[in-house]
């Protein structure tokens, strides 16, 4: 893999970080963010703090235990800090397929069981999405023995919010990150 990955991109990042008095090697992902909205379109990428790159969908948190900051980098910077770009790539692979998924869920086949009580099954787990009694115009969810009835930190006022909102606890990004 390091074939692909010129040799003096690699001494440039390593260059950066030199400068930054930062370690070369032994870092490792605290978590993955993807930038993108939920029907994932990307209204303004990220840059990666290490190259510069200005088209990182994809943000892999870089942390070091010697080093007084997180990084935010892309990919490949990533499987550089950390010594194993193969790794960062299939890091990257599983939240693409999440994302996938994600786009996907909200349009699968749920089930009315009660009225305004709506029940998926979703990779074994029971996934429900309730329209609140008292207020017509709120839902909530319910998966995994816990509920939200906020996504996004706005009151989930639509089906298609809640359905996110259920698919983030049933398919959790920490999920993911386990996979690695």
């Amino acid at each position: 893999m390091k074939d692909i990955i010129s040799e003096s991109y690699i001494t440039r990042c390593q260059k950066a970080l030199k400068a930054w008095g930062a370690p070369l090697s032994d870092w490792y992902c605290i978590e993955v963010i993807d930038i993108a909205d939920d029907d994932g379109e990307v209204t303004e990428f990220a840059v990666c703090e290490l190259c510069g790159c200005r088209k990182v969908r994809y943000i892999h948190v870089m942390h070091h235990d010697e080093y007084f900051e997180n990084v935010n980098v892309g990919c490949i910077c990533a499987g550089i800090m950390e010594g194993d770009i193969i790794a960062a790539k299939e890091r990257e692979r599983h939240m693409k397929n999440r994302a996938k998924r994600k786009r996907n869920f909200p349009y699968r086949k749920w089930r009315e069981i009660r009225n305004g009580i709506y029940h998926l099954t979703y990779k074994g787990k029971h996934v429900y999405i309730n329209r609140s009694r008292y207020n017509q115009n709120r839902y909530g969810v319910q998966c995994c023995g816990r509920s939200v009835w906020s996504y996004k930190n706005r009151p989930i006022d639509n089906f298609l919010s809640a359905a996110y909102a259920a698919f983030d606890l049933a398919d959790p990004i920490e999920e993911v990150m386990r996979d690695d």
